[in-house]
């Protein structure tokens, strides 16, 4: 009985012990990320797709374009050329729904995903709808966007199937200052 309250107790402490990470604990870092303003005008990705096991899979390069209507609503233009020559274009709709947080939309995305910028970074969360062999798989991906001091952002996300992570992006997005 001992051991088995041992258990418990290890276990619990173990679980509650490995909190993941949540977008309040960039609240005081800086420079401040705000999406109207990064997201306006041209950007330079560079990034790299790992699978389950973490192996670099594939890399790629972008070019994205931001601006904003009088509105508030917000269009990022993104076209990213893999190095096996695939390119893919995705055009997200930025429409704020309160105080640096937005409802985003592209054609692979199912239904619409939830951006909220806190501090340094923004954090997006969304269904993804991608080609798997002759047909389609929808897998959810939380984006986390890091600002630096620099300007430059680090950018990482999993890749989730039923819960279980199927891949990973790391991607460094560069402004590109006039």
């Amino acid at each position: 009985m001992k051991k088995l309250l041992a258990l418990l107790i290890f276990l619990t402490f173990f679980f509650t012990g490995c909190t993941k990470m949540q977008l309040e604990d960039f609240k005081d870092k800086t420079p401040e990320f705000i999406p109207q303003e990064y997201f306006n005008g041209k950007m330079t990705a560079y990034g790299l797709v790992k699978d389950r096991s973490g192996k670099i899979i594939r890399t790629f390069k972008g070019v994205l374009i931001g601006s904003w209507d009088e509105k508030g609503i917000g269009t990022l233009d993104e076209k990213f050329v893999y190095d096996d020559g695939e390119e893919l274009t995705r055009v997200w709709t930025l429409k704020p729904t309160g105080e640096k947080s937005f409802d985003a939309t592209a054609h692979d995305i199912v239904g619409t995903a939830k951006m909220k910028a806190l501090g340094n970074t923004v954090m997006i969360d969304y269904v993804m709808r991608v080609p798997y062999n002759d047909s389609t798989i929808d897998i959810s991906v939380r984006d986390w966007l890091h600002l630096q001091e620099d300007g430059v952002i680090i950018n990482h996300s999993k890749m989730k199937k039923f819960g279980f992570t199927v891949g990973e992006l790391v991607i460094t997005i560069i402004k590109d200052f006039p």
